[in-house]
């Protein structure tokens, strides 16, 4: 059964982080018509710069393959077409490098001294603050049709600037929070657009906030790891009893997972849809429920492209467009299918589920899999790094590539799908291949190594030059400190950086 109406059945651009072209925007949007996604909320903003030539403020952080204003309002009225929301997203409080760390605005900089030191903040309520996004807001809400605007809010640590601490004398910080969303949502309603935030500041971190905010606001509850459907279900009424609306969002990629996740985040993509899936379509059982009519759709989230090698990630996309149209038992049952019979053109079966499924359940998180190693300090440490569970990546490489022959379309998918279990299979295979060894064996290990190496990164270089602009060595070495990003979130570059010292240092 479909779910009717306004529900939202959405997937995310994280533009922000690294910007696509518009080719790749255009096909996934129709991506997303072809498995009935009406909704993509598109991130314009991030501590990484800014993915809009805002005409409003060019002083701001942007990234050099930014998109012009004609081009995001091309991209807009191709979604429109399409029966497609494109909802700009600009960060408003947290996550705001992108403005705080221009010479015009430093001022405006709020990070408070405790808390998570990455995360940045702007000063909430300062007039230059609502009025520098008030001229975005208003830049964006001409370029995009939707009826929403998100103004992110998530992960801040603010309250170190002398602005801040003056208003915290005689209001608490739940207080200035709702004074500062409501003021937001003021300028969003002037420009005939709904405002949504993320929930983590307001609901979940305090929820006293919600006592202080318009309930016109509506909340993106974003909880990544999270599979029990009764603690979603209960921030879903707790929103509901205070009179707001609610999306959730659930992820695919995050800061958890290498290039491909795991079976733990298709159930947290489950949980989420069979709870508002539920609510929305009026299930028998909820008549009476407080938070009936408060769960406006679903739209899944998936960060940091750069983490992954891009056209690999089809199938987990299909997966969440099964899951919050028809609920998580359908996409268990039928979502693998369905994708390899309508993207590849294949007939699915006990092969296909053997290499497509099963990748899942052995996917490591960023924790367990190694980041390859680049210099000498690195390389010390892989020779004297613990042994690591074996993952039998080659396994899953020998059977992709007996399905190749059955691929009636997307070929290129296909070859990026493989190049994924290939990129797994080599850094799992460099790291224990040097483990332990010195000496005459271990220059015959880094020349396997570096064999190895030259295959895969002229594989990924080649996947990076299709319909990525710029160096992605150049991406990795120039990337300003303040970023927060790691070495893992570059995957392109790094490895090609990797294979570079490979080559080197079995030389010496």
């Amino acid at each position: 059964m479909q779910i009717a109406g306004s529900f939202l059945r959405g997937l995310m651009l994280d533009a922000a982080r690294f910007v696509e072209s518009p080719a790749y925007y255009r096909r996934f949007l129709d991506f997303c018509a072809e498995w009935q996604i009406n909704a993509v909320i598109f991130r314009l903003t991030d501590d990484q710069g800014c993915a809009l030539h805002f005409r409003s403020h060019p002083e701001l952080r942007t990234h050099t393959n930014a998109l012009s204003p004609s081009e995001v309002a091309e991209l807009a009225r191709y979604a429109a077409a399409r029966g497609i929301e494109l909802i700009p997203e600009i960060e408003s409080l947290g996550h705001s490098r992108y403005i705080t760390q221009t010479p015009e605005h430093s001022e405006l900089n709020d990070q408070g001294p405790d808390g998570h030191a990455e995360f940045s903040a702007l000063i909430p309520l300062h007039p230059k603050t609502l009025q520098l996004l008030g001229d975005l807001y208003a830049e964006a809400a001409d370029l995009f049709s939707s009826r929403y605007l998100h103004a992110g809010c998530d992960e801040v640590n603010w309250g170190g600037s002398a602005f801040s601490r003056a208003l915290l004398i005689d209001r608490t910080r739940a207080q200035v929070c709702g004074d500062y969303l409501n003021a937001l949502h003021a300028r969003i309603h002037e420009l005939g657009k709904e405002m949504i935030v993320w929930d983590d500041m307001v609901l979940r971190h305090d929820p006293t906030v919600l006592d202080h905010l318009d309930r016109r606001i509506i909340l993106h509850d974003w909880e990544y790891a999270g599979i029990d459907a009764t603690v979603i279900a209960a921030r879903l009424a707790l929103a509901g009893e205070k009179g707001f609306r609610m999306i959730g969002g659930p992820a695919l990629h995050w800061c958890k997972w290498g290039p491909r996740v795991g079976t733990a985040q298709l159930r947290n993509i489950d949980a989420y849809a069979d709870v508002y899936f539920r609510d929305v379509a009026r299930d028998p059982t909820a008549n009476g429920n407080p938070i009936d009519g408060s769960a406006l759709g679903v739209i899944v989230c998936n960060w940091c492209p750069a983490r992954t090698i891009r056209d690999a990630i089809w199938d987990g996309l299909a997966y969440a467009a099964v899951a919050i149209n028809e609920g998580g038992a359908a996409a268990r049952a039928t979502a693998f299918p369905r994708f390899v019979e309508r993207h590849f053109g294949a007939t699915w079966n006990a092969a296909w589920a053997d290499a497509l499924v099963t990748i899942y359940d052995a996917a490591p998180t960023r924790e367990s899999l190694p980041v390859p190693w680049a210099n000498d300090d690195e390389l010390r440490r892989a020779i004297e790094a613990a042994p690591r569970p074996a993952i039998p990546f080659n396994s899953f490489l020998a059977k992709i590539d007996a399905l190749q022959p059955c691929v009636r379309r997307n070929h290129a998918d296909f070859a990026a799908l493989r190049l994924s279990f290939a990129y797994l299979a080599q850094v799992c295979r460099r790291q224990a291949a040097v483990r332990g060894l010195q000496g005459q064996a271990l220059s015959v290990a880094l020349a396997e190594v570096a064999r190895g190496d030259s295959a895969l990164a002229t594989s990924l270089a080649a996947d990076w030059r299709e319909g990525r602009a710029g160096d992605p060595l150049a991406e990795l070495d120039h990337a300003p400190a303040d970023w927060a990003y790691g070495p893992e979130d570059w995957l392109h570059g790094r490895f090609l950086a990797a294979a570079r010292y490979a080559g080197m240092r079995q030389t010496r």
